[in-house]
């Protein structure tokens, strides 16, 4: 399943009921869609950001695929940013001594199983994945993103 969105911070509730559609259509757990909202909010909200005058539309495709959710989100006629080139956050630095910026992707790397970038032709593919409960490669929901 897959559409594209205008690249704009409003089409975030368009994004949001596409997805809930795909997890009603695969029937998938509904505890995961949280997990997910935030995941492809931060990859399409980083996408809007960082190519700015950009204004091709942002493809989200999404697809169940041996017992994991599979979400890409491509971005068209852009440079690179890889987002898996970024450093990890250091969460236990008292916040004056922290660099701004990176704690979404983060918080990403922390609720996914796999983060994967691709880039070629001027166009950013970023590749999720994340296991479902009960199924094989079953991992956790989620819920502890913030610990370490």
């Amino acid at each position: 399943m897959e559409k594209t969105f205008p690249r704009s911070i409003d089409s975030l509730d368009s994004i949001f009921a596409f997805i809930e559609q795909f997890f009603t259509d695969e029937a998938i757990d509904p505890g995961l869609r949280p997990v997910i909202n935030l995941t492809v909010e931060e990859l399409f909200v980083n996408m809007v950001n960082y190519n700015e005058e950009g204004d091709s539309e942002i493809r989200l495709r999404m697809e169940r695929c041996d017992g994991e959710l599979v979400a890409s989100l491509t971005d068209f006629d852009v440079d690179r940013f890889d987002p898996t080139e970024r450093p990890d956050v250091d969460i236990t630095k008292p916040l004056a001594d922290r660099i701004p910026g990176g704690l979404g992707i983060h918080l990403v790397r922390k609720m996914v199983d796999s983060l994967d970038y691709d880039y070629s032709n001027r166009q950013s593919t970023i590749t999720i994945r994340k296991a479902l409960g009960g199924e094989a490669g079953s991992g956790s929901s989620g819920s502890d993103y913030v610990q370490d």
